[in-house]
């Protein structure tokens, strides 16, 4: 993206005469003093290098931002939205020297900012709630509760590189589990993102643009090859038993005399009693767990170091070795030499990366493709921050309250976005168009009042939270049976797995042959209760053998009305509270007088599953798809215009408990009126011409006229340039 620098409404001339050496950075009072004193100087180090930098250039600074244009960058950029009304009054209202300071600890410190970064991490991770025969709820949530806890970076990585188990028990096994079946994608995956190295290529053939070769790549994949996430049905203890015994009664067939094909047939289950067997070890697939298995070079290995099917060792391709002994877990080996503090590119990568996302570009771009002979745009900088990061024990607030209270971070922005091989020497932050997530929770902020408090209701995180509740309730169960039970309880739900069957295949007709969607919803609504009956059936049985109390069960089972019944399996023993409290929330929720009226899907981003339904605002505005390693986008379309001007959010804005509304009933004239929206939208007051422009739109003669022109006149905010950007 290239901007004109004739875009002067993007960033209004700043006529603040204040001389370089008077700036100063204080941080918050309530911070220890040796962290102001680090942070103090750590920020002045910063700023000499890039003046320095600036100086050998013939280039100056930006000025100094003002204010209005500080408070809603800093929102933005620490929370992921733009300040609300009173949020910016008390700001400005603020008679405390380091009142800058003072709120970027406040935001640092807030629910907001888990919510932001556990969006830029999403996308970096290609986090999906839902992945093959698994959900993975909890694995958001601890990334989550992990930035809420500010875990040190290299603990964060190192519990995941180590983890293995179920997700519910081991959350951040969520990692393997994103990439199950696919171990040696995973490794490139975490080079790239944690190294910023980029080894796809070498996966197949040595990298025809950097060092790596094949086999290096094999070597490092070797570290975790041996944790196989989502096992194979075959490899599952209770299915290991049942083609034992499907074994035992061909054997005891051919004793008896029939011809050993013939008994293999005859002892074969039928399609309904494999599908119950399924249906029973399926969420016992769902673990990451070590397996005995080598990896190997590939059948058609080419290349002069290695011969094909040559079964590789761990090694590192780079910097200090890292050595698998006869009792050491290769990944726990990996994971200390990966997140060492002496291993640098792991720490110049994340404080290059946290750079880019302050200032809108890294000192090295891309920031995950490190090369040999890369180069920062300034290197004593990029040497100084990765130091910084080591010396600040991987903390990842401290490090961004340091770049926040940078004067480089404090200046205007520049307006021109440099093109690919020019060099940047960050006179003040890159201009940048808000993320699709940042959009969002910016409009929902005008919207809705107390909006952070909106959280655990939105529907698709609910179903996606109760599935793998009910996920684990049955792995709990199945692995409480032995044998002769489960093979009793298959045998008992064959006859009615059956009759499903047939039903289905009824079901498939009369949906072909509808004529109307409403006979089309109809049958989908029978085929969703017989199928959420059979489940039930079930589930009932586990409990049954597992002594649990099955009266409530067995009450939904046989009422075909009953509300659970559409929840499927997700009502389980000891799970059944947990659902109901969810639902309960939602519609207490739904009950607040501060959201009468607004859905529960009128959350923060961070709240809604991962990656969003197509079709979803935010998908729309460059939401990634969580395929590829960060895979979102800020281009502008004319369907974003069109679905701002014409979509749900001007709705929301324009009704009577919208937090905007609330906002511009309290100001009182109409003058106090005007600012106050232009306040809630820029962060800062309308200028003179603003002013008579928008008294134009406003000034009708009609109660319809006038509420015609303030939606009008909303809509015109919503789709210009200097909302959708941050200054």
């Amino acid at each position: 993206m290239r901007i004109s620098r004739t875009s002067n409404y993007l960033v209004k001339p700043i006529l603040i005469i204040l001389a370089l050496f008077s700036w100063s950075f204080v941080t918050a009072k309530n911070q220890a003093e040796s962290d102001s004193v680090n942070i103090l100087d750590a920020a002045q180090q910063i700023d000499i290098y890039i003046e320095d930098g600036l100086r050998a250039e013939g280039l100056e600074r930006n000025a100094p931002v003002t204010d209005e244009f500080f408070v809603r960058r800093v929102y933005l950029d620490v929370i992921g939205r733009i300040p609300t009304y009173d949020e910016l009054t008390e700001f400005m209202n603020s008679k405390s020297e380091n009142r800058r300071s003072e709120l970027i600890d406040s935001l640092l410190n807030s629910e907001g900012y888990v919510s932001h970064h556990y969006n830029y991490w999403a996308d970096v991770l290609r986090v999906k709630s839902r992945g093959r025969r698994i959900i993975m709820a909890s694995y958001q949530d601890w990334i989550k509760e992990s930035l809420r806890e500010n875990q040190p970076y290299d603990e964060f990585v190192r519990e995941m590189i180590t983890s293995e188990g179920y997700v519910w028990d081991d959350p951040a096994v969520g990692y393997y589990m994103r990439d199950a079946g696919m171990p040696l994608d995973n490794m490139s995956n975490t080079a790239q993102v944690f190294l910023g190295t980029r080894m796809q290529c070498a996966q197949c053939h040595d990298h025809p643009f950097d060092k790596w070769t094949q086999k290096e790549y094999y070597h490092m994949a070797a570290y975790t090859f041996g944790l196989q996430a989502q096992m194979p049905y075959g490899k599952i203890p209770l299915s290991k038993d049942f083609q034992a015994i499907q074994r035992a009664l061909v054997q005891k067939q051919v004793k008896q005399g029939v011809d050993p094909k013939e008994a293999r047939r005859l002892a074969q289950p039928p399609p309904s009693q494999r599908r119950v067997v399924r249906d029973l070890v399926s969420p016992l697939t769902a673990q990451a767990a070590e397996v005995k298995r080598d990896l190997k070079l590939p059948d058609d290995y080419q290349y002069k170091n290695g011969r094909p099917k040559q079964k590789i060792s761990p090694k590192t391709p780079f910097g200090g070795e890292a050595v698998v002994g006869k009792k050491d877990n290769p990944r726990e080996v990996y994971a200390n030499w990966l997140t060492s503090p002496e291993n640098p590119r792991f720490s110049k990568v994340i404080a290059n990366r946290l750079w880019k996302k302050t200032m809108g570009i890294g000192l090295i771009e891309p920031v995950d493709n490190f090369m040999d002979d890369t180069v920062a745009s300034n290197s004593e900088l990029m040497d100084y921050l990765t130091k910084l990061m080591v010396a600040y024990d991987f903390d990842q607030k401290q490090y961004l309250r340091m770049l926040l209270n940078t004067r480089t971070y404090q200046s205007a922005v520049s307006v021109d976005t440099p093109e690919p091989d020019e060099t940047y020497h960050f006179q003040g932050p890159i201009l940048r168009r808000m993320t699709a997530e940042q959009l969002w929770d910016s409009m929902l902020t005008l919207a809705v009042v107390d909006l952070d408090e909106r959280v655990g209701v939105e529907p698709g995180m609910m179903k996606a939270r109760q599935g793998e509740a009910s996920m684990a309730k049955q792995v709990e169960r199945v692995e409480n049976l032995d044998t002769a039970q489960a093979y009793g309880m298959v045998h008992r739900l064959t006859d009615l797995e059956t009759r499903f069957i047939d039903y289905e295949k009824e079901y498939r007709k009369l949906l072909q042959n509808a004529t109307t969607e409403k006979e089309r919803k109809e049958f989908r609504k029978q085929y969703q209760k017989a199928r959420s009956q059979k489940n039930q059936a079930m589930e009932l049985f586990l409990a049954k053998l597992n002594g649990e109390d099955t009266g409530a069960l067995q009450e939904a089972l046989n009422d075909p009305n009953s509300k659970d019944m559409a929840r499927g399996m997700s009502m389980g023993a000891g799970y059944g509270s947990e659902s109901d409290a969810l639902s309960e929330k939602a519609k207490e929720m739904r009950r607040d007088p501060r959201w009468r009226g607004m859905s529960t899907g009128m959350v923060r981003a961070s709240e809604i599953v991962s990656p969003a339904p197509a079709g979803h605002f935010l998908r729309q505005f460059g939401q990634s798809d969580r395929e590829i390693i960060e895979n979102s986008n800020d281009d502008a379309s004319i369907t974003q215009a069109l679905r701002l001007l014409n979509g749900e959010t001007l709705y929301w804005l324009t009704r009577q408990n919208s937090a905007l509304n609330i906002a511009v009933q309290k100001a009182g004239n109409s003058r106090r009126r005007m600012d106050t929206v232009f306040q809630s939208f820029f962060s800062r007051l309308p200028t003179p011409r603003e002013q008579e422009l928008m008294g134009a739109q406003l000034q009708q003669n009609t109660k319809a006229e006038k509420s015609r022109g303030y939606r009008q006149l909303l809509a015109s905010l919503m789709n210009t340039q200097e909302f959708r950007f941050i200054q």
